[in-house]
């Protein structure tokens, strides 16, 4: 079985793929910076055939030139996925992410992994 840093390393690199994180600028001009933070990370569960089935939950950030705090926070946008591994780390299957809530919708229904 993995270890608990050799998932967080996959889910890193998975959210690192999928995502457009760092620095941009969007159409108007203005410039942009998109980061995340992993919330949570399920326990890993036992499949047939050696792969183990980890969800984890992971928060975008959007900061923008207008951005400040407490008048105009960054735009969070909350996250579930689901990832399948192997013995190796590899991942084998996935599911699609899942919008758990944003900065203008939030809801505790992720609770249930």
């Amino acid at each position: 079985m993995l270890s608990e840093t050799e998932i967080r390393e996959v889910i890193k690199g998975k959210i690192d793929q999928d995502e457009n994180l760092g620095e941009k600028v969007g159409e108007s001009g203005h410039l942009g910076y998109t980061s995340y933070e992993i919330d949570h990370i399920s326990k890993p569960v036992k499949q047939p055939g050696e792969i183990w089935k980890v969800a984890y939950i992971y928060t975008l950030y959007v900061e923008t030139e207008f951005t400040y705090y407490p008048d105009n926070p960054p735009y969070e946008y909350k996250y579930k996925k689901t990832i399948f591994l192997d013995e190796k780390g590899k991942i084998v299957n996935e599911s699609p992410k899942e919008t758990l809530g944003n900065s203008f919708h939030k809801t505790d229904d992720f609770l249930d992994l």
